[in-house]
């Protein structure tokens, strides 16, 4: 029978920016910072109160096992980094916290198979200095709408009807209603915002009823367009949902049967039709951009999903060989301004990453081993479902999806 030292089995598990390790002794010190003035010729001192005192946790940490190297690797890498990281402490739960000295690291021959840690902590707090930054949103929105006033002028100067024969303009018309039947497309994936769905339905029957008018104005044509791709956002109950409902309309154009240039009129008719299925794909992109903006994501890897995706479709959208030197310009500026923002404002969201539990376990048991909070069962199933059949069996070996802090 293996004899096991009675102070290992009072190891406690703990974490610190998700590499575990077990505590065999914690300290706490909690309080308040206080100036002591002692005056000469005074008997009595005046403590002055500086408020409260960062809680600092000393902590005695343990890596042990066959293979403690590779984890005794991990959490050094994880000490080096800068900034605070998340701490699960075994007594205090969840900690954002600061190392504040160099960890003492102590290994010897008489303990083989064991690392131990000498780790002092600091709870980190905000910077509450006031400090300038860029409003990145802001400077998406100024980008769409360079973007927007770009295509609008590209397709007043691309697309006419002047001097055509009658089935150029007949194809126009029926390009156009498609474009309005995507768009009511695009609508039906919403679910509407009951207070403004009449005043834009009303606005979409209106421009039904006067295409026929319209494809012969090009301008108009394009900011009325532009504006019902614009107002279809406000009938989301939230940005993301209006953001995917755009996202159907990226490849609009596709299944658009090519027309030959063989004659004036032929090489006319495709140049309209090229200049309007641009203009929906390129409404459909800004419009979107301006939402990936405005939408506040739950995890970093969904926020850099949503901005390498519509960072390519600008990319080649920008590159297409119908597009003008203004909408190149306009879209990359909107491009690298999406990319800024969204890289600023998703740095600190929690990270998706995976966890192998060692066996199957309850999803509140499961929850506290991964998270430290068992609270957190329910995300841990949510974000599971496939895996996970029972809330009582939480299946061991098995890589599950979990949100982890930055």
């Amino acid at each position: 029978m293996t004899y096991i030292a009675p102070w290992r089995k009072q190891l406690q598990p703990a974490k610190f920016r998700d590499v575990p390790f077990f505590v065999k002794s914690a300290n706490t010190q909690v309080g308040r910072r206080v100036e002591l003035h002692e005056y000469p010729q005074r008997d009595e001192a005046f403590p002055e109160d500086l408020g409260l005192k960062a809680d600092a946790f000393t902590i005695e940490a343990i890596i042990i096992g066959p293979d403690y190297r590779t984890s005794r690797d991990k959490l050094i890498v994880a000490l080096k980094k800068a900034g605070a990281g998340e701490l699960v402490h075994p007594y205090y739960g969840r900690r954002t916290v600061t190392l504040v000295s160099p960890a003492r690291i102590v290994e010897s021959p008489d303990e083989g198979g064991m690392a131990r840690f000498s780790l002092d902590f600091v709870e980190a707090g905000e910077n509450e200095q006031p400090s300038a930054r860029v409003d990145t949103q802001s400077v998406v929105e100024e980008r769409a709408d360079d973007a927007t006033s770009a295509c609008a002028d590209e397709f007043a100067e691309t697309y006419s009807l002047d001097g055509s024969p009658e089935f150029v303009e007949t194809s126009a018309l029926d390009t156009a209603r498609d474009m309005m039947s995507a768009l009511e497309s695009a609508r039906r994936s919403l679910v509407p915002d009951l207070s403004v769905l009449s005043d834009y339905m009303a606005a979409a029957s209106g421009v039904v009823g006067s295409l026929n008018s319209l494809i012969r104005a090009p301008a108009a044509f394009a900011q009325t367009i532009l504006g019902m791709f614009g107002s279809l956002k406000a009938l989301a109950l939230s940005p993301l949902h209006a953001l995917n409902s755009y996202r159907g309309l990226f490849d609009y154009g596709n299944k658009h049967a090519s027309v030959p240039r063989t004659t004036p009129a032929r090489r006319r008719q495709a140049t309209n039709q090229a200049a309007m299925i641009g203009l929906v794909r390129r409404s459909a992109l800004i419009e979107a951009s301006r939402l990936a903006s405005r939408t506040e994501f739950d995890t970093y890897d969904q926020a850099v999903a949503m901005r390498d995706d519509l960072a390519i479709r600008l990319d080649d959208e920008a590159a297409g060989a119908t597009v003008s030197d203004p909408v190149y310009q306009a879209l990359t500026a909107l491009r690298v301004a999406l990319i800024r923002d969204l890289t600023a404002r998703s740095i600190n969201a929690p990270r998706v990453s995976t966890e192998i539990l060692p066996a199957t376990l309850p999803a509140l048991v499961a929850a506290y081993r991964i998270h430290g909070d068992a609270t957190r069962a329910d995300e841990l199933i949510s974000r599971n479902r496939k895996r996970i059949r029972h809330p009582g069996f939480v299946p061991g070996g098995v890589a599950l999806e979990i949100v982890s802090s930055k």
